[in-house]
């Protein structure tokens, strides 16, 4: 005999049919994939109690509560629903009144729900699986599922994973790139996502993709005036593992987050500035020797949580920097020309839990912390860019003579 499954007392009213979906939609998130896997713990039919209303309040108006007891009973058969009743007295007669809202099945709650098609895709998904990775786990099926779900994989995606899972499965990665994968269809930048590489892992039987990785370069622009003057080339890079070293040991090194303001950042004696590169670029930058070894290095982002975040990955990986044009001061300076969205055009959201950097000084804390709050006002970014170069310069200089 079938277990059965209660949800919720709501003593005094009847839910609405809103809360009752709501109540449903939660259940069949939380069961469809072991249902699928056939080890779901949960017993069927799945009811829900849509309240109970007290004997006085039967009493006092049964034709009202009847009423509303039939609408419901009404919205739950035009979902697929079966109801439950029990014996209600009211005066000397007895009447079925409405108690439960029921689900017999995995399948007639995903048609309730509007999720019928999704749960036949992963029913055949998980078909699919078990045919081309038969020696899987029930646990990896259960977790591929709902990963695919999570971030609605198209089928073509779908088979992208089962095919590089097939691959990887069988050939050795640390001798080529990611852009060399020979799949159809195939894209390094598809292999970027986390969760596509966690999901190939997984289905592969592997612990990560080790590929050959591309040596890191740094792109920098030579500012001293006299070198300058000389004919030298004004652009230069390094690259990682190379043994070439800059044209003069810098004196002055301005990382620039944007790369039109390290392009075009004014001359500087003794200065080289560099084209910063994100979050991957604090790890590198910082260890390259004349950068850290310049009597004076300056990292110059945008005025927002990721360029504090860098600031501060800089600092934790132990280079000694100083901010540039990233102060309170300079924020409601240029306040005008700040953002509220971001590249994609959409709105840059709080970021409630946001708690303080371990590389930033206490005012740098401060502002970090006012952009990520959710009563902040003002715009959430200003962008490096906007913030004229001959400010950035005289800056620079004014630092210099104090160093």
């Amino acid at each position: 005999m079938a277990s059965v499954r209660s949800a919720g007392k709501n003593v005094g009213r009847l839910k609405s049919s809103d809360e009752l979906t709501q109540s449903l939609r939660r259940r069949y998130e939380r069961v469809w994939a072991d249902e699928l896997l056939d080890s779901g713990c949960s017993g069927w039919p799945y009811e829900i109690r849509v309240g109970r209303p007290s004997q006085r309040e039967l009493e006092r108006d049964y034709a009202a509560w009847d009423a509303e007891a039939r609408r419901l009973c009404e919205w739950a058969s035009a979902q697929g629903l079966d109801c439950k009743f029990q014996m209600r007295r009211v005066g000397r007669r007895s009447y079925e009144f409405l108690s439960h809202v029921c689900a017999k099945d995995v399948w007639a709650l995903a048609t309730a729900m509007g999720r019928r098609g999704h749960l036949d895709l992963y029913a055949r998904r998980l078909e699919s699986l078990r045919e081309r990775f038969a020696g899987v786990g029930e646990d990896v099926y259960r977790r591929l599922l709902v990963d695919l779900s999570r971030y609605d994989a198209s089928d073509a995606d779908f088979e992208l994973v089962c095919k590089a899972a097939e691959w990887f499965a069988s050939h050795e990665v640390s001798n080529i790139t990611a852009r060399e994968v020979p799949l159809e269809g195939f894209h390094a930048k598809w292999l970027d996502a986390a969760s596509h590489r966690s999901m190939v892992c997984a289905l592969a039987g592997i612990e990560r993709l080790e590929f050959r990785e591309r040596p890191h370069v740094v792109r920098f622009r030579y500012l001293d005036p006299g070198y300058l003057a000389s004919g030298g080339r004004t652009h230069d890079c390094w690259v990682e593992g190379d043994c070439a070293e800059p044209a003069y040991v810098p004196s002055v090194v301005v990382i620039c987050e944007n790369r039109d303001s390290a392009l075009w950042f004014k001359p500087l004696a003794g200065g080289i500035a560099v084209q910063g590169d994100g979050m991957a670029g604090a790890t590198v930058i910082g260890n390259i020797a004349w950068v850290a070894h310049a009597p004076l290095v300056l990292y110059w982002g945008d005025i927002d949580r990721q360029g504090f975040q860098i600031l501060s990955k800089y600092r934790e990986g132990g280079l000694d920097v100083q901010s540039l044009l990233m102060d309170e001061a300079t924020y409601w300076r240029f306040e005008r020309f700040g953002t509220f969205v971001d590249k994609r055009g959409q709105n840059i959201d709080a970021l409630p839990e946001a708690r303080a950097l371990l590389g930033l000084r206490a005012d740098e804390n401060d502002l970090y912390l006012k952009l990520c709050a959710e009563d902040f006002e003002g715009p959430r970014r200003i962008e490096q860019e906007r913030i004229p170069l001959d400010l950035a310069q005289q800056l620079v200089m004014s630092q210099v003579k104090e160093t």
